[in-house]
């Protein structure tokens, strides 16, 4: 138990770090407004990142419970997710909190992304499958 704790927190880590980076680099490519929040509050900013994705790698282990239907891990999942990012957003400063149009607007890039990711997730899965069937099928002709 204590190693899948720790599993989960320096994926959490690895995760807020790699997020924390990206936007840091794509935000001084960009020459965006939003790096100067970076320059004025980094170390700030650096921990937010680091306990979103730890928040983000503890969501996980929803999907890990076997007697909840996909669906249902799929709710909860989202919702968790939604509800710390909007949460960790507003203390950290990255939403801003000005119009319920801007609140919206992120959420429907949150949907948009994150049904990206499951549409790509599903779709590796489904070729690893293939891949597994034709050895096994490759493996009872050979019999």
């Amino acid at each position: 138990m204590v190693n899948k704790i720790l599993s989960y927190l320096l994926k959490g880590i690895f995760w807020g770090s790699t997020i924390f980076i990206s936007n840091a680099i794509v935000s001084d490519i960009t020459n965006s407004p939003a790096i100067y929040l970076f320059h004025e509050r980094l170390a700030f900013h650096a921990v937010g990142y680091l306990l979103f994705g730890i928040a983000l790698s503890f969501c996980q282990i929803i999907l890990e419970i076997e007697r909840l239907t996909m669906a249902k891990k799929i709710i909860i999942h989202v919702v968790l997710l939604t509800c710390s990012l909007l949460g960790m957003g507003f203390i950290f400063g990255w939403i801003s909190t000005d119009s319920p149009f801007i609140i919206m607007v992120f959420l429907v890039q949150f949907a948009i992304v994150y049904g990206v990711i499951w549409i790509a997730q599903y779709l590796y899965e489904k070729c690893q499958i293939e891949e597994v069937n034709d050895a096994l099928k490759k493996h009872d002709m050979e019999k």
